[in-house]
């Protein structure tokens, strides 16, 4: 589903992602949709603490794939994974040759 918003807003700069709760089934979507290179996108703040879940570092990863001009991404980490959360947000690529991520850790309990 978020691709095809993202594709549907062209001249997108600015997202805030409030909760990435979403059946797995749904979620699969993310890795079959063509790739859409986000050409506007400058700032991304994920907000509801991540666990690391599958679904959520397949939307990290798929923002950072797939933004290309992607200036600041704003992580708020459960610090319970932050060695594992580190581990995986070093090894995925991106295209931005300006991109800052500010990982924000966090309890959940």
């Amino acid at each position: 589903m978020l691709p095809v918003f993202l594709e549907s807003c062209p001249n997108l700069k600015s997202l805030v992602v409030g909760s990435i709760g979403c059946r797995e089934k749904e979620g699969v979507n993310i890795l079959f949709q063509p790739q859409c290179f986000l050409s506007s996108l400058e700032y991304v703040k994920i907000e509801r603490p991540l666990k690391g879940e599958a679904m959520e570092m397949r939307l990290v990863s798929y923002l950072l794939e797939n933004s290309k001009i992607l200036k600041k991404l704003t992580l708020f980490l459960d610090v319970s994974i932050k060695t594992e959360e580190s581990a995986v947000l070093k090894k995925t690529p991106y295209h931005s040759k300006t991109l800052y991520i500010m990982p924000k850790f966090c309890s959940l309990t």
